[in-house]
């Protein structure tokens, strides 16, 4: 899957509201998914560390 490039304020109202859902997965007591959810925030916070404050945008991950 191709993966688009986002700057970083984008990045983190997405990761922000990822870790919403995962609570509210977790709270339902939908573990396979909440671990999914999981697994996709991990690589969300693996490219915001690519991010600089004023830099492009990170590099696609595969």
């Amino acid at each position: 899957m191709q993966r688009l490039l986002i700057d970083r304020s984008t990045l983190d109202l997405i990761v922000s509201d990822g870790n919403d859902f995962l609570n509210v997965l977790n709270a339902a007591g939908l573990h396979q998914a909440a671990n999914l959810m999981m697994a996709v925030l991990q690589q969300l916070e693996t490219d915001q560390s690519r991010l600089t404050e004023d830099g492009p945008p990170a590099a696609p991950t595969i």
